[in-house]
């Protein structure tokens, strides 16, 4: 086994079987599952463990992009998260700059986000929709069980690459959280950043979180807010969540070039809460999503000014309050109650 498959795959024994929830067996190329008989396949040392993609990309598809960044260009970091962005026809070149920037940022803002939700030493944490890997190198300064999951195949390997730069073992898996290969109440800490936005069904998204939670564990959660009354951090369009769908597809495609909202759930903390709610998961703590940013300026000028001015108005007690419900973006700490009807007020941090 390679390096990089050394890496990526630690706790050969702990995987379930997606579809059927069977502890599966490794095998040289794969892990298999004897009770239903699907076979899941490691591809450059991460396990796909998807019984579908994500809504961008077939699997055949999202496979074969994956493999381009694996072996097309360069192996580093850097290289790879450019050249996505040059192979990926629906981001223009004005998002991709920012969503660049967004990644390279990521561990500082994960640092912030740890911070508020606890992370201590013994912890076992998942990041889902681990992106490039963040929250990952933040974790890894307090924590040695991380793990990182995702279902696209084509960021994980980007992930890889960064992670293996920073001198950082992680578990890394693909996979659709809603299908998830870890057994129940495996973690006492989850991480989700811009993750509801991004998956089918945001209520069955929650459930299975929940599900994977130890009892008293604790789901930090991040999320672009429907409501905001300003830019719309992805597409920079105002107030673009409060027009109908239709509307909103023909206005994002009008003026962006593509609609990069279509696949996208458009959500708000108070949905949130109160299907949290009712799935055993309490609100801990809400706030505006607190920004940190790194200090190598890969975020546009003007984006640095705005984010600057945000973080200002966002720790005024009045608009920090109003923030919540019409700014760009929230998150918030739920915890999980080991008792079925626990009721918690919610703490506005």
């Amino acid at each position: 086994m390679s390096e990089r498959d050394r890496m990526s795959i630690r706790d050969d024994g702990l995987f379930v079987c997606p579809q059927c929830r069977d502890r599966l067996t490794k095998q040289p190329d794969n892990y298999l599952c004897s009770d239903c008989k699907r076979e899941y396949p490691i591809i450059f040392g991460i396990a796909d463990f998807r019984i579908r993609s994500d809504p961008y990309l077939s699997l055949q598809e999202e496979r074969a992009k994956a493999k381009r960044l694996a072996t097309e260009i360069e192996q580093s970091f850097s290289a790879m998260l450019d050249y996505y962005y040059e192979i990926t026809d629906d981001v223009p070149p004005v998002l991709a700059t920012r969503y660049k920037a967004y990644h390279y940022n990521g561990p500082k803002q994960a640092r912030q986000s740890l911070a508020r939700l606890g992370v201590a030493s013994d912890d076992v944490i998942l990041d889902v929709g681990c992106g490039t890997g963040g929250a990952l190198i933040a974790a890894a300064e307090n924590c040695s069980h991380i793990y990182g999951m995702d279902i696209a195949l084509r960021w994980l390997v980007i992930c890889q690459q960064r992670l293996k730069e920073q001198g950082i073992t992680a578990t890394l898996v693909c996979a659709d959280i809603e299908a998830s290969p870890f057994p129940d109440e495996y973690f006492s800490k989850i991480t989700a950043t811009d993750l509801l936005e991004n998956v089918y069904s945001v209520d069955k998204t929650l459930v299975a979180l929940g599900r994977l939670l130890k009892a008293d564990g604790k789901l930090w959660l991040a999320g672009s807010n429907k409501f905001c009354l300003g830019p719309h951090p992805s597409t920079r369009l105002w107030a673009i969540g409060y027009f109908p769908g239709k509307l909103r597809s023909r206005l994002v495609k009008r003026l962006r070039g593509v609609d990069s909202l279509r696949f996208i759930n458009l959500i708000s903390p108070g949905r949130i809460i109160r299907y949290a709610k009712r799935i055993g998961l309490y609100t801990h703590t809400l706030s505006p999503r607190m920004v940190a940013l790194d200090e190598d300026g890969h975020y546009p000028a003007i984006d640095r000014l705005l984010i600057k001015t945000y973080v200002v108005v966002a720790r005024l007690p009045l608009l920090r309050q109003l923030l919540i419900w019409v700014g760009p973006a929230f998150e918030m700490i739920l915890r999980k109650s080991p008792y079925p009807m626990e009721s918690k007020g919610v703490d506005q941090a």
